[in-house]
């Protein structure tokens, strides 16, 4: 069976992958903590006053929109408003996926402000969005060397060197961002997956803990050791975790859709089923819960329902190997069982008593 297991991500990265990228999704969404980082704006200049309150917006298409309008009146803004509204523009593309013009506006910002670790940080988060690793790894360089005491900057650098699987350097970094900031719940969770890839359970379990313990309002950390927990098939503690994380998030998709995995694991298809609706529920676009409820249906022997999740899954996601996979086997077994349905031909009716014989053969001539 082929399932989607996800670790916490800070705040929602890809929903997306195989076994290997599990571990790694960790790593929190640049282009939500893009969105998030808004520059103030001080004494708006040319440009109209809707213009500046779009580009202060939470969603992505009206900052576009709104900086935009800003930016064609650029010049006469001051040197801030300048800043604010590349960077600003820059973090709504990223929400967008649109890495390249996301750079491209921090590149801008970064003419205004050269040395400004804020935007050398966001323009290396841009670049990992975009898988440009070297590139981010370099820019982080930039900020430490100027800030040595950036401990967002160490934390960005480590989940870096996290997806290029090295996880010597990575534990490293978030050694020192735990060091300057030993409150940092984001810090402990991400070396804590680097722990348990080294197999260093006690360790990543430990760190767990202790991302919990200082992380008491979000779900992030509780979705991370109840992942920990079900890869561990202690699906008991993993419910648990995820049960307390949708206390903390309601609207959260992601920890329905792994505790419906612990519940499929017990065997308990029918609790699991639920907790995958709720998840689509919640996000019509996460292809991972359709696969994994598609995989729950074929359980229950209703392929019917597992092609219809299946091909959803292929909709969202049309490179996902595991649904392309469980389809195939899926539409083969629905056939094998359409074939063993269908009548067996009927065979030709004897001749009735009353049938004339048959003529004998003529014999052979002499």
């Amino acid at each position: 069976m082929n399932i989607i297991l996800k670790w916490s991500t800070f705040n929602g990265a890809g929903r997306h992958g195989e076994p290997k990228q599990m571990a790694r999704s960790f790593v929190y969404s640049s282009a939500l903590l893009a969105l998030g980082a808004i520059f103030s704006v001080s004494n708006a200049g040319a440009a109209p006053k809707d213009g500046w309150s779009g580009c202060r917006s939470a969603n992505p298409d009206d900052r576009i929109a709104g900086c935009t309008s800003v930016i064609d009146h650029i010049a006469k803004e001051s040197r801030h408003n300048k800043i604010a509204a590349y960077f600003n523009r820059a973090g709504a593309y990223e929400a967008k996926g649109d890495w390249d013009r996301a750079i491209d506006d921090y590149t801008k910002a970064l003419e205004i402000d050269p040395k400004s670790p804020t935007i050398l940080s966001a323009r290396a988060t841009a670049y990992r969005g975009k898988g440009d690793l070297d590139h981010a790894l370099a820019e982080y360089g930039v900020v430490l060397s100027g800030s040595p005491k950036n401990a967002a900057a160490y934390l960005g650098r480590g989940e870096v060197y996290h997806l290029k699987a090295d996880y010597d350097h990575a534990i490293a970094d978030y050694d020192e961002a735990i060091k300057l900031d030993a409150k940092n719940a984001a810090a402990f969770s991400a070396r804590a997956i680097a722990w348990r890839l080294k197999g260093d359970g006690e360790k990543a379990l430990a760190d767990l803990n202790q991302a919990v313990n200082l992380d008491k309002k979000s779900a992030a950390a509780l979705i991370a050791r109840g992942a920990f927990y079900q890869l561990k098939a202690d699906y008991d503690h993993a419910i648990a975790d995820f049960s307390e994380a949708i206390k903390r998030d309601p609207k959260a998709s992601q920890p329905y859709s792994n505790r419906g995995l612990a519940y499929h694991a017990k065997g308990d298809l029918d609790h699991a089923i639920a907790d995958f609706d709720e998840a689509i529920k919640r996000d019509a676009n996460y292809a991972a819960a359709y696969l994994n409820r598609a995989n729950a249906w074929r359980a229950k022997k209703d392929l019917d329902r597992a092609k219809q999740d299946y091909e959803a899954a292929l909709k969202l996601k049309p490179d996902l190997a595991s649904a392309r996979k469980g389809l195939d086997e899926v539409q083969k077994l629905i056939a094998k069982k359409a074939a063993t349905a269908a009548p067996a031909p009927t065979a030709p009716d004897a001749p009735s008593a009353s049938a004339p014989a048959a003529a004998p053969a003529p014999a052979a001539s002499h």
